[in-house]
């Protein structure tokens, strides 16, 4: 079953040996691409990160870091098989929990954010190392501009799968290209619920500008990391993008019981090929079109005043 390197392994074959990671790294000297797997999870994830970024051989000071990979998307914004790029980050880990069977009878979800007492309690707590995490709209908004022109792969297989959405209007719709935010922490969590409870958590943490598109694992800690770096003066967290391809809605279609839908998307992802395709043919032409104008990149960040 292939995952998400099989697309990047197959057209670089070059590997350098990365004791501290899961897998080798690959690189490609004609582009200066470097495609590093990071394992699943936000901790495996920062940890790679981090050792990529200490690792004496590179010089990653102007490096762009571009996440391409797969995730679940919110049937209320798009249908399986779209892909998105990302603004901002909001972590569903950190935080208190109450289990639903304990919670007081007037709470929507026992989630709390740290250091307040209620679910989506204001003011939003503002200390550093909190749940939201910006990235360069700039950034983010010239990759969806390079790529919205695209045609991503649709099927008789995915038609099939959304057809059954029929009370989410845009999970009925063809897969699409677009721009929003990301929920992103260790459990791959699934349900109407969840799903409701995801929306406002995004909506609490950007004071309401938030768009809930898809969900990831990893994100939070490469960005972390990418941050780390740049304190120390070994990356630029200004040249991070990230998207996320869908391969599966958050939630069951009507009719279908969430541990139902669940047991199925453990066994296969619905749209995991389409979702892997689409995350490697958006990704290699921000990867392409960075490498193949270094000269004017290497110095200017795309989307930023200072761009030329």
């Amino acid at each position: 079953m292939p995952g998400e390197l099989q697309a990047w392994a197959e057209e670089i074959p070059n590997t350098l040996p990365f004791p501290a990671g899961d897998r080798p790294l690959r690189y490609d000297p004609k582009r200066k691409l470097l495609v590093l797997s990071t394992g699943v999870g936000t901790g495996r994830a920062a940890v790679t990160t981090m050792a990529l970024g200490s690792d004496p051989r590179f010089d990653l000071r102007n490096a762009y870091w571009l996440v391409a990979a797969i995730a679940g998307v919110n049937p209320n914004e798009a249908s399986i098989g779209s892909a998105a790029w990302i603004g901002d980050l909001v972590d569903t880990d950190l935080g208190y929990v109450i289990d639903a069977r304990e919670i007081p009878a007037d709470w929507a979800t026992g989630i709390i954010p740290l250091s307040r007492s209620t679910p989506y309690e204001q003011p939003v707590p503002k200390e550093r190392g909190g749940n939201l995490m910006r990235l360069n709209h700039g950034l983010r908004d010239w990759a969806l501009a390079l790529t919205r022109d695209m045609k991503l792969q649709d099927s008789d297989g995915l038609r099939r799968v959304r057809s059954r959405y029929t009370a989410y209007p845009p999970a009925l719709q063809p897969p699409s290209i677009l721009a929003g935010d990301e929920a992103t922490g260790q459990g791959f969590w699934h349900g109407k619920i969840l799903n409701e409870h995801t929306e406002r958590w995004v909506k609490y943490w950007t004071g309401g500008s938030g768009r809930f598109v898809m969900t990831g694992m990893e994100d939070t800690g490469v960005v972390r990391a990418v941050e780390a770096l740049g304190r120390g003066g070994r990356a630029d967290p200004r040249r991070v993008m990230i998207l996320r391809t869908a391969s599966n809605y958050t939630l069951p279609p009507p009719g279908m019981t969430v541990a139902d839908s669940l047991k199925a998307e453990s066994q296969e992802l619905t749209g995991l090929r389409a979702s892997l395709d689409a995350a490697h043919l958006l990704g290699s032409r921000v990867a392409n079109e960075i490498a193949g104008h270094w000269d004017r990149y290497r110095a200017f960040v795309p989307g930023s005043a200072t761009a030329r």
